[in-house]
């Protein structure tokens, strides 16, 4: 296949006498550079595959006569691309001919070949080889030897020697042990359960006795279970168990309930993912810190969006407890900070996440939130702006009633947003018989002047059954409905009562108060006891001709101590220590209302 020297200048001096100006160099010197590149070149090692596919930077290569392998580093060794690109930059700037370069070509692809073969079946089974030599172990681990002391530092012999003792052990664990382990974490988890149990039966018995939410508390310890039970799974290089997300359970509980229940429950939670994962309790601090700090973050909420606000606040706590422990048990700056992305992953997703499960708690378990009630309390709200239009005067006494209303809730400890916007919804029944009712009546003849006092009461009476209806159309919470009947609770509508009894007096015949009543039930909380007292003081003391400091305290004291004698205030939790807390709250807005305002002298005219 070699074609001779000689023979080849042979060929291309015949080329020369039919051809002219077919090379720019002297003919004789392009003779021997070409001879020279095709034998420097097809006598290097050239392989039959490519370079950059080769992941080794050496190759070992056997020929047939050959027993034992040469390694060859593969800087030494080309492959048919680079021996032929190497030829072409050598000659082929030189030829003019598109005739002869081609000719050239020809010559360069008879010459250039691959001369070492990849043998890829005799490679994967050196491999293997290799692979079969490396020894399984590192050192030796004496019997009864102390791998580490207390408080002495983890070298990386010492890491090698604890994790080889762990994956040995558990590898040697029969069914037996794992058994047990199961039963203990079992054991654990219904310890801890117990534990919330007793707490939510002394000092949360109306959450207790509700099923509804019992039940969504179980379903988010469940949700944070899952997700630990999940993170045990996955076997991978990375601190897969601090996207368990338990902030998200504290923020939910904050907003659901309270902060006090959020933060005891939010304890047992991440007791029982802690023991989940093994007694990984160090997981369980750094969730602790973070979602403590959420729940502080969400504990005054006004509007959804700043559940958002949380994320800075979860941060701050998972990375100064991811820090912190880093520090406590040597880990090297680049673990940390894997750590501490992680922690960023899960402070932005944790508020998110809540914010979509928050909307889905509220429609399937309907628990209102403060949020909703804020939401409820803006007076472009539908139901408001018709109360507002048609009965204004209604509008204007359940706006002061709030005012009044909200003070004693906070007073007491009582949920003040619940009671001001119960204040604002308990008489929208007056929206369909307006001019039936004192505030908003414009002539000075009153509608009940030519009623019998018998339909008057019932037209009065009747404002509570559609209050109920036109609420329940609107779609408002079961809690601000309670409201419209307990505001009244089972007083009586006195006024025409009396003007009742004066007539039957005159006829000499008996009447029942009854039909006189309003249905009830009484107030069953401490918010609708509060709501009761303040409808009914509020109208009261704008009756006061001159009112005073005196004569508003005396006003509050009679209305108060009537409505506990009737026995309406029975059914709620107010005490009487309650009691004098909103009588203080109470004056003190009236006052502020009903002030004396200074006479200003009149101006003299001219005569």
């Amino acid at each position: 296949m070699f074609i001779a020297g000689v023979e080849l200048e042979k060929l291309f001096i015949t080329y020369r006498q039919n051809t002219t100006n077919f090379i720019s160099v002297n003919f004789t010197d392009f003779i021997g550079n070409l001879k020279t590149n095709l034998i420097d070149i097809s006598s290097k090692k050239i392989i039959n595959a490519k370079k950059d596919t080769i992941s080794s930077k050496e190759i070992s290569i056997k020929k047939h006569n050959q027993k034992y392998y040469n390694i060859e580093s593969l800087d030494k060794v080309i492959d048919i691309e680079e021996a032929r690109a190497s030829f072409d930059r050598n000659i082929l700037p030189f030829v003019v001919d598109e005739q002869v370069k081609n000719f050239v070509l020809r010559l360069r692809d008879i010459f250039i070949k691959e001369n070492l073969y990849f043998d890829k079946a005799l490679t994967e089974l050196e491999i293997q080889s290799k692979i079969a030599q490396i020894p399984k172990t590192v050192g030796i681990v004496l019997e009864n030897e102390r791998i580490i002391s207390k408080h002495d530092p983890i070298n990386k012999l010492t890491k090698l020697k604890l994790d080889s003792y762990k994956k040995i052990r558990l590898e040697n664990l029969g069914v037996q042990d794992i058994l047990k382990q199961y039963v203990g974490k079992i054991l654990m988890s219904v310890l801890f359960l117990s534990i919330l149990t007793i707490f939510l039966t002394i000092i949360r018995k109306r959450v207790f006795s509700d099923n509804s939410k019992i039940t969504l508390i179980l379903s988010l310890i469940f949700l944070e279970s899952f997700f630990a039970y999940i993170s045990i799974q996955i076997k991978i290089d990375f601190p897969i168990e601090l996207l368990i997300f338990l902030p998200v359970s504290a923020i939910l509980l904050t907003i659901l309930f309270d902060s006090r229940l959020a933060f005891f429950v939010q304890m047992v939670i991440i007791m029982i993912t802690a023991s989940i994962r093994g007694g990984d309790f160090s997981t369980g601090f750094i969730a602790y810190c973070g979602s403590v700090l959420a729940i502080f973050s969400v504990r005054d909420i006004k509007n959804r969006s700043q559940i958002f606000r949380s994320a800075i606040f979860i941060f701050i706590g998972y990375s100064l407890s991811i820090i912190a422990l880093g520090m406590d048990k040597i880990q090297t700056e680049s673990n940390i900070f894997t750590d501490l992305i992680f922690a960023i992953i899960n402070s932005v997703m944790s508020p998110i996440i809540a914010y979509g499960l928050l909307i889905f708690y509220e429609r399937t378990f309907k628990i209102t939130t403060d949020l909703t009630l804020l939401e409820l309390a803006d007076f472009n709200h539908p139901l408001l702006k018709k109360l507002s239009t048609v009965a204004p005067g209604t509008f204007h006494h359940s706006v002061i009633m709030a005012n009044l209303a909200e003070a004693a809730a906070e007073a007491i400890g009582a949920n003040r947003i619940l009671t001001r916007v119960g204040c604002y919804y308990h008489d929208i029944g007056k929206i369909l018989k307006p001019e039936y009712y004192v505030e908003n009546q414009i002539d000075k003849k009153s509608k009940h002047e030519k009623l019998n006092p018998t339909i008057s009461a019932k037209v009065i009476i009747s404002h509570v059954k559609e209050g109920i209806e036109l609420a329940k159309e609107y779609k408002l919470p079961q809690e601000v409905i309670d409201f419209i009947p307990m505001h009244h609770g089972t007083t009586l509508v006195s006024y025409f009562y009396q003007k009742a009894k004066n007539v039957v007096d005159e006829e000499k015949e008996d009447i029942s108060d009854y039909i006189y009543r309003y249905p009830g039930p009484k107030p069953q909380t401490k918010e609708t006891g509060i709501v009761m007292l303040a409808d009914t003081i509020e109208a009261a003391t704008r009756t006061i001709e001159e009112p005073t400091p005196g004569k508003l305290e005396d006003k509050i004291d009679e209305i108060i101590k009537k409505r506990f004698i009737e026995g309406e205030l029975d059914e709620c939790e107010l005490t009487l220590k309650d009691l004098s807390k909103i009588k203080l709250a109470f004056l003190k807005i009236l006052v502020g209302i009903h002030h004396q305002r200074i006479k200003y002298p009149e101006e003299k005219t001219d005569e």
